[in-house]
């Protein structure tokens, strides 16, 4: 296992200190190393980028600019002090993780977990996990055969395959890099780092600013998985989280449906309160002033609701998109 991999583990902050790199001296111009300085600025603003865009891409050229790059981007994150691009942060960095994650053998999976506070047990029984740690790596998983009483469990060990516990180890890496975010940094690291930050930004603000679809009539067919598994959920009468509610009611406000096709669509929520969800779809559909927009596929796996892509969902980065390219697929165009 690469230490650079991983640079939210332990170990590797253990190296990091070894080499006897600090925040001031990376960010001095000149220093003893300018060329290494380079390379550690623009692997960190790459991975801020990443994250807002969705994906850190790899990097494989320069084990210690990897290494050094991931402290420097958790100071750019937690300057800008922006709650969503610190969520998107932890997120890209787990799944950055999960796609090497998927190279190691059974050892180097086992090695990781133990610094990321998984103690697996592996003998003629298989892979087992103990139980709370699985517990703790699993509570956003949303998929019925990630909880518990799905599992095997005896004598408190739960059976897991070699992919499950790298997926429950990308859960571990995500709480491991959220952790402590924001960090207090100094308004002069952050003037320093101002002409990076600037493009951060502006990545951040066009990928707010979506736009509303006017497609005409609404087509059922061409929505997301995400909306559509919202939509099981409500017909078979679950509540739906505030997050997942949120994105249900704005994308279909954004594809034309009105107000009362909204509100009727909770009707069989367990919890359903015509008057309040009323005003609730109201507020969001501008009436207090301000029209919500539906949030897109990075927020929605910030949030833990994406339920996992389909071959189209990898061609676009917003619901909208994805029913506007199903649409005119559907209609010939």
């Amino acid at each position: 296992m690469s230490l650079a991999d991983y640079p939210f583990s332990r170990e590797a902050a253990a190296r990091v200190k070894e080499a006897g790199y600090s925040l001031e001296g990376i960010l001095a111009e000149p220093n003893r190393e300018p060329r290494l300085s380079r390379l550690v600025r623009r692997r960190a603003k790459e991975r801020v980028l990443g994250a807002v865009r969705g994906e850190i891409p790899e990097e494989r050229t320069h084990p210690l600019a990897e290494l050094l790059s991931y402290p420097l981007a958790r100071v750019m994150v937690s300057c800008l002090d922006d709650d969503l691009l610190a969520r998107r942060y932890a997120l890209a960095e787990a799944k950055l993780a999960s796609r090497k994650m998927a190279r190691e053998d059974l050892p180097g999976l086992i090695l990781l977990a133990r610094d990321l506070e998984v103690d697996p047990r592996t003998d003629q029984e298989g892979l087992r996990v103990p139980f709370s740690d699985y517990l703790k790596a699993a509570a956003r998983m949303k998929s019925p055969g990630w909880k518990l009483v799905n599992r095997s469990l005896e004598a408190g060990w739960v059976a897991v395959t070699g992919s499950e516990l790298a997926r429950l180890l990308e859960e571990r890496a995500r709480d491991r890099v959220a952790r402590g975010l924001p960090l207090k940094v100094s308004p002069d690291v952050c003037e320093k780092l101002r002409p990076d930050l600037a493009e951060v930004v502006e990545e951040l603000r066009e990928r707010r600013a979506e736009e509303r679809v006017d497609l005409g009539e609404v087509t059922e067919g061409a929505f997301p998985p995400c909306i559509r598994g919202f939509l099981a959920a409500v017909a078979n009468g679950a509540n739906l989280a505030h997050t997942a509610r949120f994105a249900l009611t704005t994308f279909l406000l954004a594809v034309g449906m009105n107000v009362d096709e909204v509100v009727g669509v909770f009707g069989r929520s367990p919890d359903f309160d015509e008057e309040k969800t009323r005003y609730q779809v109201e507020h969001i559909a501008g009436k207090g002033g301000t029209a919500y927009k539906p949030p897109s596929c990075a927020t929605m796996a910030t949030y833990g609701n994406c339920p996992g892509m389909d071959g189209l969902c990898r061609w676009v980065s917003h619901p909208l998109s994805y029913y506007e390219k199903k649409v005119k697929r559907d209609r010939g165009g």
